[in-house]
């Protein structure tokens, strides 16, 4: 290995491609549809790590169209909302807020600087500038991300930011957090899971419909046909473990920064049409749940000031383990 990071120019289809890799790891984003990274790979195992789907092609979305109707794979970012709803505050009050916020379906502009890619794009009805720097350790397979807002407005305007990456299931993994935070129940389409919006659980446990408690960390089979999500309280890192490989992609992050893990488990239960989605979202966040409304009753959202900054940043490492115990340790060192 000759620790060379190396960033170039590609193509998917008729979209256009950045590519940022070193001996030991590749990423492939895709500008002109929010700067989704729709690839992840070990170039050591071969194995792609984010959730990619054939039968629904790559193409620049329509702006403020549903998520649901695209590929529904890769890595999205989710801003200024994840969930659609009508922005509650003056001076945009009544503003529809898109189904997975702006970024997803708006083009943006890409950058390739030697060990790194810029990517930046501006809010269509919100007024901002949205910045994103992918920089690739050269003796690593590790990715430091970080991110800038500037509020274009003289106004506060309120925010939650989310990341959105879909990674590959396989029935067995494991997802790991550190210790026994506090989880929220938010939705879940199928019986796998249930309860009341907001309910707490102590992970690794949720609720069944039936009153029971099931291990949500471990992946079944996509047969299960059920798609659900919880908020845990973030401890700074998050992966996501395959012990027959001992493959695991993994976060680490401030937890001032980004306090909350969402966590989606799509056991084949959504979309409705076409494959159905076998993924696990790992999602550092801002605040809770998915509405920006909703978010903002909770007094879980971010203000950004007139004319004001907000940066934060992560890291996303691909890396083995035999076991997941180990992975905080290689997180830290």
């Amino acid at each position: 290995m000759n620790d060379q990071v190396r960033a170039y120019p590609s193509a998917v289809g008729s979209l256009t491609a950045a590519i940022l890799e070193n001996d030991r790891v590749r990423l492939t984003l895709l500008p002109q549809v929010g700067g989704k990274i729709i690839s992840i790979r070990s170039l050591v195992s071969q194995r792609e790590f984010l959730w990619q789907d054939a039968s629904r092609p790559y193409r620049q979305p329509r702006y403020a169209d549903a998520f649901g109707n695209y590929d529904a794979s890769g890595f999205d970012e989710c801003f200024p909302s994840i969930g659609e709803c009508r922005y509650p505050e003056f001076p945009w009050e009544g503003i529809v807020v898109p189904d997975h916020g702006e970024i997803w379906c708006t083009p943006a502009q890409c950058e390739l600087r030697g060990d790194s890619l810029y990517v930046h794009t501006y809010g269509v009805r919100f007024p901002y500038h949205f910045e994103k720097w992918i920089t690739l350790a050269p003796d690593a397979a590790r990715f430091d991300i970080s991110y800038r807002v500037t509020n274009l407005s003289a106004h506060d305007f309120q925010y939650c930011w989310t990341a959105h990456p879909l990674f590959a299931a396989a029935e067995g993994m494991r997802i790991v957090l550190p210790g026994t935070p506090e989880a929220r129940f938010v939705f879940a389409l199928g019986g796998r899971v249930g309860g009341e919006m907001l309910q707490a659980y102590r992970w690794p446990w949720v609720g069944t419909p039936d009153g029971a408690l099931l291990d949500y960390s471990l992946i079944g089979p996509p047969t299960l046909k059920a798609n659900d999500k919880v908020y845990a309280d973030s401890q700074g890192w998050c992966a996501l473990h395959d012990p027959a490989s001992g493959d695991y992609v993994a976060f680490s992050f401030s937890s001032e920064a980004l306090p909350y893990v969402g966590i989606c488990i799509n056991h084949g239960g959504w979309p409705g049409e076409g494959v159905p989605g076998y993924w696990v979202a790992l999602e550092p966040c801002t605040g809770y749940p998915d509405p920006l409304d909703e978010v903002m009753a909770l007094g879980k959202h971010r203000t950004l000031g007139a004319h004001a900054i907000a940066e934060w940043s992560m890291t996303l490492h691909v890396g083995s383990a035999e076991h997941a115990e180990a992975i905080g340790s290689q997180l830290l060192a």
